[in-house]
């Protein structure tokens, strides 16, 4: 029972790594969808047909700035040295005795796979479009990232229930033979003195 106990904690520590990595991941997705509505705010002040072509140009370097950053995101997010958004869709795999999670690390579509520009009306509008998917996008995976961490930390629960149902009874049943070998004891020394 110590031993199934035992690897039911190690069980909890593997779920709270995932949904630590899963936390780094939602981080990085808030982040980006921070950028991505700095970027729609760029990109309709762009289209606004009372600007320059210099106030475009100025609006269109920090958007392409912006562009560069969430590539950035992309590249530097790790856990524990492992990429989190790396491109490959890796199942993780955790066994928690006798049952296995798969989650699969995958970034969404980012609108800097398309070389968007707001140098134009014309771009500044189209560039609106894509960057609307690209929240939707971002939206829906860091939705799908908090039912997994919800799904985990009910798995949490769940283990250190069992965890404590388990070393309760372990424990009731070394008391109970305890008592057990003291009642054997003291009936064989009795005997022994009697002897």
């Amino acid at each position: 029972m110590h031993a199934r106990a035992s690897g039911m904690r190690a069980a909890i520590r593997n779920n709270e790594d995932a949904i630590s990595m899963l936390r780094t991941a939602e981080a990085a997705l808030q982040t980006v969808t921070n950028i991505l509505q700095r970027m729609r705010d760029l990109a309709v002040q762009s289209a606004n047909g009372t600007n320059s072509n210099a106030n475009r140009h100025s609006l269109n370097k920090e958007f392409q700035s912006l562009t560069e950053q969430i590539g950035y995101i992309g590249e530097t997010t790790e856990f524990n040295d492992l990429s989190v958004f790396d491109g490959q869709n890796r199942p993780i795999t955790l066994d928690d005795i006798g049952h296995t999670v798969n989650m699969t690390k995958h970034i969404p579509p980012s609108p800097t796979q398309h070389d968007i520009k707001i140098s134009t009306e014309q771009e500044a509008r189209a560039a609106i479009l894509k960057i609307e998917e690209a929240l939707q996008s971002v939206s829906f995976h860091r939705a799908d990232l908090g039912a997994m961490i919800n799904r985990l930390q009910f798995n949490i629960e769940n283990l250190n229930n069992q965890s404590m149902a388990l070393t309760d009874a372990a424990s009731l049943i070394e008391d109970a033979d305890m008592a057990q070998e003291m009642s054997d004891f003291l009936k064989f020394k009795l005997l022994t003195e009697v002897a």
